[in-house]
């Protein structure tokens, strides 16, 4: 016997192939599903020969039919959308990619990153709300202590207490207006900023890691006041220079350089290999020279990025591995 006639054509072994990955997979003529895979059939039940928008329940349909009957349609669309499964017995939300040059429909589950997104949402909105109003508390008592205190050394313990207490009342601001922004809650509100004030303010929350790394702090401030939103551009600048001290070598320099028009943050440390530069907005995505640098979530990055987007500015990105990294944010867009 020939060997070769045991042997599975090509699409036989495709749609073997199929039944064994994670993601449904539905191969479409018209909106006719021709195929449909084991896992689309764990979700909808035998449902070849049906028309898929007979099939599926969901908000944005509107678009795989502009996808699947329009002629000047790209190759490519991807969307999030929730879809009432049958078989599963309530509604399940799917990343969805229609593939137009291969007639193919592909929905990847992603309901319980939507459940773990929305309870890290909601312990964000409650930490926030727990802790403000007994920091209220905190700052108001220490204020009163601060102008009754005479002795010296007991003052200096006060402010420390107080000084700590404001930058808590910082970070939970950052929490609440991060979420708020994340579920499409904040809208920047611009105001007149003390530039200088505002920096350092930021380079006292870095003030340990400065002083721990010998890290010279050169300072080049053109313009006095900003008017833009303050926790959005406090929140860029704490993060971009937080990364700068924390990727810079011992006894180097981070340069922190303000103008009218745009941001710079440039540091003399590890930098990030000019493959990795894409990923580094993605959010807990650490570089492979950074993680062995210094602890960290993976989020700062990502934060920045999106507090540019919401304000509408432009993020450059200049970088050498192992000679060090310059973050500009342009506070105008083109």
């Amino acid at each position: 016997m020939n060997p070769t006639e045991n042997k599975l054509s090509h699409a036989e072994l495709a749609t073997k192939l199929l039944d064994h990955v994670q993601e449904a997979v539905f191969v479409l003529t018209g909106s006719k599903i021709t195929y449909a895979n084991k896992r689309a059939k764990e979700f909808f039940g035998e449902c070849e020969g049906l028309d898929l928008f007979e099939l599926f329940i969901l908000e944005k349909g509107t678009l795989i039919v502009d996808a699947i009957h329009s002629d000047n349609f790209g190759n490519t669309l991807e969307f999030e959308d929730r879809v009432f499964s049958s078989k599963k017995g309530g509604w399940v939300y799917f990343h969805i990619t229609y593939v137009k040059e291969l007639s193919t429909l592909i929905l990847r589950d992603i309901t319980q990153e939507r459940i773990l997104q929305e309870a890290k949402d909601n312990m964000s909105v409650l930490i926030a709300h727990e802790l403000k109003n007994p920091l209220g508390v905190l700052l108001s008592t220490v204020s009163e202590m601060i102008e009754d205190e005479d002795d010296e050394e007991s003052l200096k313990k006060l402010l420390t207490i107080e000084r700590q207490a404001l930058r808590l009342k910082r970070i939970v601001e950052q929490v609440e207006y991060i979420t708020r922004a994340q579920l499409g809650l904040y809208t920047p509100k611009p105001v007149p900023i003390n530039v200088r004030r505002l920096v350092d303010t930021v380079l006292d929350d870095v003030k340990e890691l400065v002083q721990t790394k010998s890290i010279k702090i050169e300072k080049h401030i053109d313009v006095e006041k900003l008017v833009a939103d303050e926790f959005i551009i406090r929140t860029i600048l704490k993060n971009l220079v937080s990364n700068a001290v924390k990727y810079s070598f011992e006894n180097s320099k981070v340069i922190i350089k303000i103008t009218e028009d745009y941001i710079s943050i440039r540091d003399f440390g590890v930098g990030i290999p000019e493959e990795e530069i894409p990923k580094i907005f993605n959010r807990f995505y650490r570089t492979s020279t950074g993680v062995k640098m210094a602890s960290g979530s993976g989020l700062g990055l990502a934060v920045v990025k999106h507090l540019a987007n919401i304000a509408n500015y432009r993020i450059e990105v200049k970088s050498q591995h192992m000679i060090g990294t310059e973050f500009i944010v342009y506070l105008h867009s083109e």
